[in-house]
C-alpha cells in the first residue's frame, strides 16, 4: 500500500490537534483499482476540534491529484492527511502478509514529507472564523485556539481582526493568503477591534506542532441559560440557576441581558465566549432589562467544576436539576457524526433520510452538504440540530446546501418528529454558587428515564430516528484501537443481556464518550469538557435483543474503541 502520509508521518500530524474523529480501517482492494482516504482536521467555532474522513474510489480516485489537493487545502485551520491504497500489484506477497517494496516505501516517504512538511512547519496564528461572521461588514470576527500565538498576543474570541501588518483582513481567504506567505517565527502587527474599540497587538507566529492541548482550565460560572424565544429583539432573555452568582445578585428568569462588562450580548454564544475568559471570583457588570426598565448589577462568578463521574459521590440526586431538550420538528435527515468537510465542504453532510423526510421531499439527496437554515450557517450536525429545534412542525424553512460544486436552495416544510434524539443536562449548583454539570445526547427520554437516572443512576438508551447522527461504518467484529492509552478501561458484563457498566480512567482533558449500533447510528454521546479523569456509568441497553454496540472514547487526536455484545 502506498500512502501519501505513511503511518508514522500521519501520527505526527494527528498529534497536532485535540480532535474528535472516527477511524478508517485499512484493507486491500480486491480486483485492482485505487482507493484514496482523505482525513481533514480543523478547529470548530465552539473551540472543539473535528475531523472528517472522505473516501474516493474508481474514476474519482484515478483522476485525483493528491499534491494539488494538499496544496490548495492547507490553511491556518485545516490539516490534511491523504492516504492512497493501490491494487494488489503494488505489493510483494510473502505468505499471508503484504509487505512494502523498499523502493516504493522510500519514494512514498520522500513524496509524503515533501507534500506535508510545509504544512507541519508553516506559520500558524491560531484563530478560526466566528460562526456569527457577517460577510457584509469589514474585518474578520474570530474564535481563538487555546495555546496559540493569537491567545499569547492577547486576542480573544469575538475580536475582529482588521489588518495584519499592512494587509486588510476582511474575509477568511484574506487571512489564509497572508498565512501562506508567512513563516513560523515571523512577528506580525495585528490591528483589531474589541467591543467597537480599536487596538493593536503583536504576535509571533508558531508552527502547528507547537500548539499543545492543555489540561482543563477553571472558568467562572454566571448561572444563566438561554430562554430567548424572540430572536429579532436586542439582548438575550435568560433563565437563572438556583444558588448561582446571577441569582444572588438579584437577576431573575425572564431578564434580558445586553452587556457583560463592555461586551455586547447579541446571542447566547456571546455569553459563552465571554465566560471562556473569566475565572471563579471575577466580578462582572451585567446590563439587563426587566419589564422594559434597564439596570446594571455586579455579579461575582462561581466556579464551573468538573463532574464527579464516579457513582460514589456526594450529590443529592433528588435535588439535581435534570432538563431535557427535544425537537418538535424534524428535517428528516441523517448526517455524519463528528465529521466536517475540508475548507470547501463545511456543513452537515447527508448520509440518509428518515421515513416521510421533508428534505427528501424537497429533492435533496444523500451526499448533499447543508450549509445554512434560514440564512444561519451550520457547520455540522449539532448546529443543524440546534437550528431546526427553533421551529415548529409545518413551518417552512429555507435550506442552503451544496451538491458537488453547485450551490442550491430549497424550501422544506418541517414535519413532527416521529422519534427523535434528546439532549439531557444534569446540574447542581451549591450554596457557594459553584456548579457541576454533565450533558449528553441519546434517544428521546421521558419521565420514566428521568426516574431511572435518579433512582438507579442508570442511563436508558433508546433507538432514535429523526435528524440523527451516523458514522460511515462500525466494525463487524470486536476491535480494540488502543492508540488512546487509557490508564484503565472496563465494560462489563460482556456479553450482556442489557445492563452494562462502562468505567475508565484517563487524563483530565476534554473527553468524548460515544455509543454506536452496528449500522453506525449514534445512540449516545457525552462531551465532557471538564472531565476529571474518572468515568463510571451504567447503561440500560435492554432494547437491543441482539446485536453489537461500539464504544468509543476520544481524547484529543487519539481514539479508543471497544465492542460489547448484547444478547
Amino acid at each position: 500500500m502506498k500512502t501519501i502520509l505513511p503511518r508514522y508521518a500521519a501520527a505526527i500530524l494527528l498529534s497536532l490537534w485535540c480532535a474528535t474523529f472516527t477511524t478508517a480501517q485499512e484493507s486491500n482492494i480486491p480486483g485492482g483499482g485505487k482507493k484514496i482516504t482523505i482525513t481533514t482536521h480543523r478547529t470548530a467555532a465552539d473551540g472543539g476540534d473535528i475531523t472528517e474522513i472522505i473516501v474516493k474510489t474508481g474514476a474519482a480516485a484515478e483522476n485525483f491529484d493528491v499534491e494539488k489537493y494538499i496544496r490548495e487545502n492547507r490553511t491556518d485551520k485545516v490539516l490534511v492527511d491523504v492516504r492512497v491504497e493501490e491494487a494488489n500489484a503494488q505489493y510483494k506477497e510473502q505468505g499471508n502478509n503484504n509487505n512494502w517494496n523498499n523502493k516504493d516505501w522510500n519514494e512514498t516517504w520522500n513524496k509524503a514529507w515533501s507534500s506535508c512538511k510545509d504544512l507541519v512547519n508553516g506559520a500558524f496564528l491560531g484563530v478560526e472564523e466566528d460562526s456569527d461572521e457577517d460577510a457584509d461588514e469589514p474585518g474578520l470576527v474570530i474564535q481563538t485556539i487555546k495555546g496559540s500565538a493569537a491567545v499569547t498576543a492577547g486576542l480573544r474570541s469575538n475580536d475582529k481582526i482588521t489588518k495584519i501588518n499592512e494587509t486588510p483582513i476582511n474575509t477568511w481567504d484574506d487571512l489564509t493568503q497572508f498565512m501562506q506567505k508567512a513563516k513560523a517565527g515571523d512577528r506580525v502587527k495585528i490591528a483589531y477591534e474589541r467591543n467597537g474599540k480599536a487596538a493593536t497587538t503583536e504576535a509571533t507566529l508558531t508552527k502547528q506542532l507547537e500548539i499543545k492541548c492543555g489540561s482543563i482550565e477553571k472558568h467562572g460560572f454566571l448561572g444563566v441559560s438561554d430562554s430567548d424565544n424572540d430572536r429579532d429583539e436586542d439582548g438575550v432573555e435568560v433563565s437563572i440557576t438556583h444558588n448561582s452568582g446571577a441569582e444572588k445578585a438579584g437577576l431573575r428568569t425572564g431578564d434580558v441581558l445586553f452587556t457583560l462588562n463592555d461586551t455586547p450580548v447579541a446571542d447566547f454564544e456571546d455569553i459563552s465566549d465571554f465566560m471562556e475568559d473569566t475565572k471563579p471570583g471575577d466580578k462582572v457588570k451585567v446590563a439587563y432589562a426587566r419589564d422594559g426598565a434597564r439596570s446594571t448589577v455586579d455579579v461575582t462568578l462561581g466556579e464551573q467544576k468538573s463532574w464527579d463521574w464516579n457513582t460514589e459521590n456526594n450529590f443529592k440526586w433528588d435535588n439535581l436539576r435534570i432538563t431535557t431538550n427535544d425537537k418538535e420538528a424534524c428535517l428528516g435527515v441523517y448526517t455524519e457524526a463528528s465529521n466536517f468537510g475540508s475548507a470547501n465542504d463545511l456543513g452537515a453532510r447527508i448520509t440518509g433520510f428518515t421515513d416521510e423526510s421533508p428534505a427528501e421531499n424537497a429533492k435533496m439527496e444523500g451526499g448533499d452538504i447543508i450549509t445554512a437554515v434560514n440564512g444561519v450557517r451550520v457547520n455540522g450536525h449539532s448546529e443543524l440540530w440546534n437550528e431546526i429545534a427553533k421551529y415548529k412542525p409545518n413551518e417552512t424553512v429555507k435550506v442552503d446546501y451544496r451538491r458537488g460544486t453547485d450551490v442550491r436552495t430549497v424550501q422544506a416544510t418541517l414535519k413532527a418528529c416521529k422519534d427523535n434524539t434528546s439532549r439531557v443536562e444534569i446540574s447542581e449548583t451549591t450554596e457557594e454558587g459553584d456548579n457541576s454539570s454533565r450533558s449528553f445526547t441519546t434517544g428521546n427520554w421521558d419521565n420514566n428515564d428521568r426516574k431511572t437516572m435518579q433512582e438507579r443512576r442508570t442511563i436508558t438508551i433508546h433507538r432514535s430516528e429523526g435528524d440523527a447522527e451516523k458514522v460511515n461504518t462500525a466494525p463487524a467484529k470486536p476491535v480494540t484501537d488502543r492508540s488512546l492509552a487509557l490508564l484503565s478501561f472496563r465494560a462489563f458484563p460482556n456479553p450482556t443481556q442489557g445492563q452494562v457498566t462502562i468505567e475508565f480512567r484517563g487524563e483530565a482533558v476534554p473527553t468524548v464518550l460515544s455509543l454506536f449500533d452496528i449500522s453506525g447510528r449514534q445512540l449516545f454521546r457525552e462531551e465532557m469538557n471538564a472531565f476529571s479523569g474518572d468515568y463510571n456509568q451504567q447503561f440500560d441497553l435492554s432494547e437491543y435483543a441482539k446485536g453489537n454496540i461500539l464504544i468509543q472514547v476520544v481524547q484529543g487526536d487519539k481514539v479508543f474503541t471497544e465492542q460489547i455484545v448484547v444478547n
